[in-house]
């Protein structure tokens, strides 16, 4: 994932022209590489605001040494890479959600959830996307929060 990637230009909707400054403006790019495992289950957050971008994931990283964590600050990466605990309702995707570690302490609210179910013989998938606002705190490299 490469998160707060600064964006300017102009995008046209009909006859409307909305404008991006890089100022206050940022782009997700969410790409994936390598061989996926056929079953895979796994947890993705990602956060953004201009200049600063949280990505957080887990379940298919745990336990392998590799984790998806890092803190993007002023431009630069601060790698997390303990395995992160995540708490949260599956009969009831809207409660608050904890997503906790050595270096991260967040709280996510979602408002929105998109849900999509596919079930095609040996092809399946049962996902579930979460809208929402994060507060709480990550550590970076230097032990500033």
């Amino acid at each position: 994932k490469d998160l707060g990637r600064p964006v300017r230009g102009r995008l046209r909707l009909g006859s409307r022209d909305i404008v991006f400054d890089a100022a206050d403006s940022f782009a997700v790019l969410d790409h994936g590489r390598g061989k996926w495992p056929y079953s895979v289950s796994w947890n993705w957050a990602a956060g953004c605001a201009p200049g600063r971008a949280l990505q957080l994931g887990g379940r298919w990283t745990d336990g392998t040494g590799s984790t998806e964590n890092a803190l993007f600050l002023d431009g630069r990466l601060h790698k997390i890479g303990d395995d992160l605990v995540w708490e949260y309702d599956r009969a009831d995707w809207l409660r608050p959600w904890r997503i906790t570690g050595p270096r991260v302490e967040a709280e996510f609210r979602p408002f929105h959830v998109r849900t999509a179910r596919t079930r095609l013989l040996v092809v399946s998938n049962d996902t579930h996307q979460c809208f929402g606002s994060f507060t709480g705190r990550a550590r970076a490299d230097d032990g500033s929060w």
